[in-house]
């Protein structure tokens, strides 16, 4: 039995923490009070949903706004109701895509991977670029995000499609964003009118006025004039999982995947780690 961390660790000054105006913010790790001068030790650490690898639920913005992002979506349940056969040592698929810097993964390329991909029902997929890894993150900071490989919505559709027909539950990939970049990121660091210098992410006053802009709410917002790659897998699945890595070091065409994100109670996205499983015996 081999086991492969996919997890993308979480450190301050992340580039993951500065692309969106929300929901991401800067990791913050602070020590306020210390022995010697206080008498005793208090820390804080910051994080937001979208903290390293994280997994995020149709109601994302919960347990603050139990609205989904993706309306009438299949499922509809918040991290701590997520079911455990759902995430530990669950059958996952490796559908293989092949993506560098800024590749926006076509609907026939989608199509060509799932035909040769060993897909079953009930599968959860892992979606692999090769794009996700800890060098490159490192080196690439904010970046990593902005250059990432991603997801054409027809492809995104398609693959929804086909994971509804095989009752499949969970989808995860190495690429930092599902959406192509420039929808995003649409009139924030990409688009039309792009704002230069990129301002700060929330609780920025840029980030604020965009929030005023969507009517207050960001559960159905959305700027760019295309669709939500992301939207259409998070309709049809239990929850979606973005930004691993190391994927390249998994052999096997399919893996047991172990997911633990924080069981926030009616939580709606969390930082969490991912391990995939793999055990040449069991799958063959």
């Amino acid at each position: 039995m081999k086991l492969i961390d996919l997890t993308m660790p979480v450190w301050p000054g992340a580039g993951y923490g500065e692309i969106l105006p929300f929901t991401n913010t800067p990791v913050d790790f602070v020590e306020y009070m210390d022995y010697a001068k206080n008498g005793l030790r208090q820390t804080r650490m910051k994080l937001n949903g979208e903290t390293g690898s994280p997994l995020m639920v149709p109601a994302q913005h919960a347990p603050f706004d139990m609205t989904p992002i993706q309306k009438t979506p299949r499922f509809d349940g918040t991290l701590d109701e997520i079911p455990l056969q759902e995430l530990v040592l669950h059958d996952t698929a490796v559908l293989d895509i092949t993506a560098g810097e800024g590749h926006e993964i076509t609907a026939d390329e989608m199509a060509a991977a799932l035909k040769v991909a060993d897909f079953r029902h009930g599968d959860h997929v892992l979606l692999r670029t090769g794009w996700g890894t800890l060098a490159r993150a490192y080196e690439m900071g904010i970046d990593y995000l902005k250059k990432s490989p991603s997801v054409r919505y027809e492809a995104a559709a398609l693959l929804a499609e086909m994971m509804e027909q095989r009752d499949s539950k969970m989808f995860l990939t190495d690429c930092a964003l599902v959406n192509p970049p420039r929808v995003q990121g649409y009139n924030w660091y990409l688009g039309d009118t792009p704002m230069t210098p990129l301002p700060k992410p929330w609780p920025s006053a840029e980030a604020r006025e965009r929030l005023m802009d969507m009517g207050g709410s960001y559960a159905y917002a959305h700027t760019s004039k295309e669709p939500s790659s992301y939207g259409a897998l998070i309709r049809k699945t239990i929850a979606c999982g973005k930004c691993l890595v190391n994927c390249t070091q998994i052999t096997e065409r399919r893996v047991k995947m172990i997911i633990l994100p924080l069981c926030i109670k009616k939580g709606g996205a969390s930082s969490c780690r991912f391990v995939a499983v793999e055990d040449s015996v069991a799958q063959s």
